[in-house]
């Protein structure tokens, strides 16, 4: 009598019948579509950039051989193909000097160190047979350059502050959820009270314990894993940006269902295609060329830009002020969708 009473509450409530049949369907479609890209080597092209300051075979001879492989190539000067793996535009540099007696210089992402090997086996197997005298290859990290990660703790932390908000905005949204079921909500309006009062009074909530989650998460990475952090101006300006965005982000979670089991199984399953598509569980470099492009929906991929940005990547203000401000969008959409739900449904 109880399952056969559970099962007729699933039913009635198609939110949660959506979350139990049709997404795991498509959650599944997701997961093979990434897989069969790495089967298929459908992934996204490496981007490298060319620093040819030699006009010998050799150079020459590295364009054709990366090019061949499939590998996406650009021409640039120096600073700017450094620069251009430091903010993530390219996943490295391969740099042929004037002076033929020079190394092959290799600058690789620190995040994307697993395809430094695949690089120098790429130009050593096609150099080799061709030309005589080859140079030696030296792979050069980031790092050594004007910015780098000084551990992996350093690359990890945004992802472990990423997943810290998302259980915050998890647990708001089926509170507010809870709320809404049981009546909570309208009695509050019906109280002599303002809808902006009640709005940010659980925007507040939601805010400060996002807030002090990150700042908890971002002792323990100082303290325990020795990260470090230059500049803590623009570090607390991301910080802000990630909470609001968010925060905001709670709102709309919080409507995708009318039970507590609805926003439960759509929050929870929401946010983690949220964070797969941003890089918190599937890294980009995996990822299909067209998950690539979907991915800038996503507040996960512009809160770890933001947050590599202000630490380890060394990015400048205006080159923080694109994945800040799409955090603020994003948590203002967010905001609005889940406010005009709740005065259309008349329980605000």
């Amino acid at each position: 009598m109880i399952a056969r009473k559970d099962l007729r509450v699933l039913v009635r409530d198609k939110m949660a019948l959506f979350w139990v049949f049709v997404f795991p369907v498509g959650f599944a479609l997701f997961f093979g579509s990434v897989m069969k890209a790495g089967v298929d080597a459908e992934i996204a092209p490496m981007s490298v950039v060319l620093v040819l300051e030699s006009d010998e075979p050799i150079a020459e001879a590295v364009q054709k051989t990366l090019k061949a492989s499939g590998v996406d190539t650009r021409r640039a000067g120096y600073a700017d193909a450094q620069r251009a793996v430091q903010r993530a535009d390219a996943a490295a540099y391969v740099r042929v000097s004037a002076d033929p007696m020079a190394p092959i210089e290799l600058g690789i992402d620190p995040s994307r160190r697993a395809q430094s090997a695949m690089l120098q086996g790429l130009l050593l197997s096609a150099l080799m047979p061709k030309l005589s005298g080859l140079p030696p290859i030296e792979t050069k990290r980031m790092e050594q350059q004007v910015a780098g990660p000084r551990s992996g703790y350093e690359i990890v932390l945004p992802a472990m502050l990423i997943w810290g908000m998302i259980g915050c905005v998890a647990t708001f949204a089926i509170s507010l959820a809870s709320e809404r079921a049981t009546g909570t909500l309208l009695r509050l309006r019906s109280a002599p009270i303002s809808r902006a009062t009640i709005l940010g009074g659980k925007s507040l909530a939601c805010a400060l314990t996002c807030g002090i989650d990150l700042l908890l998460l971002s002792v323990l990475g100082y303290l325990g894993f020795g990260v470090h952090i230059d500049d803590m101006l623009k570090y607390g300006s991301v910080l802000i940006a990630c909470t609001a965005c968010f925060t905001g982000l709670t709102m709309t979670l919080s409507v995708l269902g009318k039970s507590e089991q609805a926003v439960a199984g759509a929050g929870w399953s929401s946010l983690i295609v949220l964070a797969m598509l941003g890089g918190a569980m599937v890294p980009p470099a995996v990822m299909p060329e067209w998950l690539l492009r979907v991915s800038v929906v996503s507040p996960v991929k512009w809160g770890i830009w933001a947050l590599e940005g202000a630490t380890w990547r060394a990015l400048t203000w205006q080159e923080l002020m694109q994945p800040v401000a799409m955090l603020f969008a994003l948590g203002a959409l967010g905001f609005g969708a889940g406010v005009a739900v709740l005065m259309a449904a008349r329980e605000l």
